[in-house]
């Protein structure tokens, strides 16, 4: 099997907390890279030195700015959209992934019940957060992870019905 950009980035280092991966700045979610993910190898694939996409990944440098194909092209790279994502949510917005091709009907069940089931742990969350009628700021945290990943469920089982529409009675039903 040949390697592909993604299996040539193993992963550098871990961070345990990950804290980065659901954070609501694009710029900070973009510094997160460095702790996962190899730089000197995003970089050579790039075609930047190590140093110059190092010091655009760190957000507390005044000399170099991560710019939006760089940010494109990375995400493109390692397969990660958490800068497209906490762009998004930054924006007041959620991703979702489109249907790629029509699915079956035990796979759109799967995705109704996935969807169901991801709308039953906002609950649960949210129950067991005001259970001593305080929310916290953890508490919220989770629970906004929580609502985002109800919606972007909820979106993907929307968009499955979208692909699903066809108008009656057209040369294909017959």
């Amino acid at each position: 099997m040949k390697p592909t950009n993604r299996t040539l980035l193993k992963l550098s280092r871990t961070n345990l907390r990950r804290p980065s991966l659901v954070t609501r700045c694009p710029l900070a979610a973009a510094a997160s890279i460095t702790d996962d993910y190899n730089v000197s190898e995003l970089a050579r694939l790039i075609g930047k030195s190590e140093k110059t996409l190092a010091a655009k990944l760190t957000n507390d440098t005044d000399t170099h700015h991560l710019n939006l194909a760089e940010a494109i092209a990375v995400t493109e790279l390692t397969g990660d959209e958490r800068i497209l994502s906490a762009w998004a949510q930054s924006r007041g917005k959620v991703l979702f992934a489109t249907p790629t091709r029509a699915i079956t009907d035990d796979e759109f069940a799967d995705v109704l019940l996935l969807a169901q089931e991801q709308t039953g742990q906002l609950a649960t969350s949210i129950r067991k957060a005001r259970a001593d009628g305080v929310i916290t700021e953890a508490d919220y945290a989770d629970i906004n992870k929580m609502t985002i990943a109800a919606i972007e469920k909820l979106l993907h089982l929307d968009a499955e019905l979208k692909a699903q529409v066809r108008e009656w009675g057209s040369e294909s039903d017959e």
